[in-house]
């Protein structure tokens, strides 16, 4: 089943310093009743990217943001049965926690839960989650928090799932660099993007 490419903020994201840094279209579950297929499209924060990497070293993807537009086959006739929508959601929250501990990202557990409305004006099932980053740069180890969030919910018959992953504290404070970060806005732009998907 090919799914098409779930609608997002390019050109924001283009604008704000993100690149693109992942695509891919998989089967994500196979449950008794439909087989959930996914395109996923990945973003990383390229200008924090290269600041960082410029005064440590450390070339990784500091933050990511991610879509993913859901397919069910066989598509299930009228609205979306709540058993499947509940099953769906609960391989969702726990996908995310596994990308996260793909990632790298250790001791990922589950926060807390919240609701965000989004454009097209469904609420979004919000899950946190919190981590640890443990990095060797080049000035010595460093052992970061982490928070990440994933929001699940349907539009039309179609899934959307949305979310990323940010540093939960000032990353200049905790790599001895010259460089001012806000978790708290980092928060805020993630669940911007969260609620644009999908227009």
């Amino acid at each position: 089943m090919t799914v098409p490419e779930p609608a997002h903020p390019v050109d924001r994201l283009r604008d704000g310093g993100w690149a693109r840094i992942e695509s891919e279209q998989r089967v994500l579950a196979r449950l008794p009743v439909v087989t959930v297929h996914g395109h996923t499209v990945v973003y990383g924060d390229e200008r924090l990217r290269e600041r960082v990497t410029d005064a440590t070293g450390c070339d990784r993807p500091w933050r990511f943001f991610f879509v993913t537009r859901l397919g069910l086959s066989p598509s299930p006739p009228g609205s979306i049965p709540s058993m499947v929508a509940r099953i769906v959601r609960s391989r969702v929250r726990d996908g995310f926690a596994d990308r996260l501990r793909e990632r790298g990202f250790t001791d990922v557990s589950e926060s807390r839960r919240e609701e965000l409305r989004v454009r097209s004006g469904e609420r979004a099932g919000l899950a946190g989650y919190r981590a640890r980053d443990s990095l060797d740069c080049a000035d010595g180890p460093a052992d970061l928090p982490v928070e990440g969030w994933v929001g699940i919910w349907s539009h039309d018959g179609t899934f959307y799932v949305a979310g990323g992953a940010y540093p939960a504290v000032d990353l200049g404070d905790a790599l001895g660099i010259d460089l001012e970060t806000d978790p708290g806005a980092f928060r805020t732009e993630l669940f911007e993007l969260i609620r644009t998907v999908g227009e």
